[in-house]
């Protein structure tokens, strides 16, 4: 008997079965690969290397692999994120570890990234779902800098939010464009982006330059972190 779809979800989730992880993973780096539009389920068995009847046993359709898979691994990756940025401790700095943590992933994992970042619009429905409950969780940790601000010049509630849908549009169009290890140019524009509404102008361009010289070190082979 199929387990139910609830249960498989939750299963999948917890990536306690290696066989559904492992056609999850194939899953995300073919629709990297070729787009989402473009992979049908023998794509999916050719990067995994299994038996089709494995595939069915866990997934009732492309749809519901695809909705499993980007709502797993956009869970992990905004968990990376978030205690990236926590790791930190102070608010700039925090910010500039999750960039660092999501160009990194972006660099070790670009297919799963191309995934996660440009196809969720293509696919629609719960991935489109998960993606906005992604960007609504890195928004909540991002707003955190309100308490910082100037009681004058606090930016609005949901703040967060534009921040990180823009920093998700960058490595999309970034991926998108298929520049490898361009997304990193981008460190010091985005951390003028995120600071400026929170902190000010002159914080701003702060970390402006302090992101240059975070790139001059990965450039030196040094943690730009």
């Amino acid at each position: 008997m199929h387990e139910l779809p609830a249960r498989r979800a939750e299963s999948a989730r917890r990536g306690d079965d290696p066989v559904r992880a492992e056609i999850m993973e194939a899953m995300l780096t073919a629709c990297g690969e070729l787009g989402y539009r473009e992979v049908a389920v023998k794509d999916v068995l050719e990067r995994y290397g299994g038996h089709r009847v494995q595939f069915w046993q866990n997934f009732a359709s492309k749809e519901d692999c695809f909705a499993l898979a980007y709502a797993t691994w956009a869970d992990r990756l905004v968990a990376e994120l978030l205690d990236a940025g926590a790791a930190a401790g102070e608010w700039r700095r925090g910010m500039r570890a999750a960039l660092v943590t999501l160009f990194r992933f972006i660099d070790a994992r670009p297919q799963l990234a191309r995934a996660l970042l440009l196809d969720a619009e293509v696919a629609g429905g719960p991935a489109l779902g998960k993606r906005e409950e992604a960007i609504g969780r890195l928004g909540e940790a991002i707003d955190a800098g309100r308490a910082a601000a100037d009681p004058d010049d606090r930016p609005p509630p949901l703040t967060g939010v534009f921040v990180a849908g823009g920093v998700a549009a960058y490595a999309g169009e970034q991926l998108a464009a298929g520049g490898e290890g361009a997304s990193w140019q981008g460190l010091p524009e985005l951390m003028r982006f995120a600071t400026a509404p929170y902190l000010g102008e002159e914080a701003a361009e702060a970390e402006f330059e302090a992101a240059h010289a975070a790139l001059a070190r990965l450039a030196a082979g040094e943690d730009p972190a």
